[in-house]
């Protein structure tokens, strides 16, 4: 397993597995060759708390195989492959990413995406809740202090949309570049709330008294996967890809809140 930390704007890159079953890998056989292999995938940081387990078991399946993640914001993922990047996986934290990836990479034209979870956006407040934040109207205050993801984000869009719909403007704003940044400011205490996902929240309530503020009006985002032509020819991405949506791998991913893949 590697782990190895990489510059601003990519979070971590982490031996991991993760990625689903689709169309693209229909070819693929059960399980890759004995000599082993490596996947290289891009994901979305919010996918970063279930990588470690899943990494674990599909190494454990399979001996010799090493898979490595690179974890960051989705449209970071799609601007670094813009820029010459060749993973063998794409997940980003919404279909509209996806869709302009498949648009304007030449090696996801051809792809054929396929959800493989799904998350909600939430207001999560720090321990103890010292903003006494009881709803998204609170976040107008000058005396509170939100953490909210860029607006060409995933998180950052649809924390947006939320605002908008409450006719809400944030009192006091601080602006990170993906929801793992968001999470560590209100774990650490440095903002009162911030606009994360519901399974960063499950993460951060393991050790933490923090408070969750549901967002009833805004819909689930999906993760949909596409392997990129460099993946198709290798039949370890394949697998990988069609172990992800299997029984296994989607109880971890429950364990960490994230929506089955329907």
């Amino acid at each position: 397993m590697k782990k190895t930390l990489l510059s601003a704007g990519v979070i971590s890159t982490v031996s991991l597995a993760g990625c689903g079953a689709n169309s693209d890998t229909a070819s693929s056989s059960s399980s890759p060759s004995q000599e082993g292999g490596t996947v290289e995938v891009f994901a979305a940081a919010s996918l970063n708390s279930a990588g470690a387990e899943l990494e674990k078991a599909y190494e454990k399946e399979h001996p010799g195989v090493d898979v490595s993640f690179n974890f960051a914001g989705s449209s970071k993922l799609v601007q670094q492959m813009q820029q010459g990047a060749s993973p063998d996986v794409l997940i980003t934290a919404d279909q509209k990413t996806m869709d302009g990836a498949r648009t304007s990479i030449e090696d996801l034209k051809e792809s054929e995406p396929r959800v493989i979870a799904t998350n909600r956006l939430v207001l999560a407040t720090s321990a103890g809740n010292p903003g006494k934040i009881s709803a998204v109207k609170d976040l107008a205050s000058d005396s509170v202090t939100t953490a909210i993801c860029a607006a060409e984000v995933p998180c950052g869009n649809l924390a947006h949309q939320e605002l908008d719909n409450q006719h809400v403007e944030l009192g006091n704003a601080t602006e990170e570049k993906n929801v793992s940044d968001v999470s560590t400011k209100v774990a650490s205490g440095a903002v009162d709330a911030g606009f994360i996902y519901s399974t960063d929240a499950a993460y951060l309530k393991k050790d933490q008294d923090i408070t969750v503020i549901n967002l009833p009006g805004l819909e689930d985002n999906v993760y949909p996967m596409a392997l990129t032509n460099l993946g198709k020819q290798n039949s370890v991405a394949s697998d990988f890809a069609t172990w992800l949506s299997g029984e296994e791998a989607q109880k971890i991913m429950s364990q960490y809140d994230f929506g089955s893949a329907k």
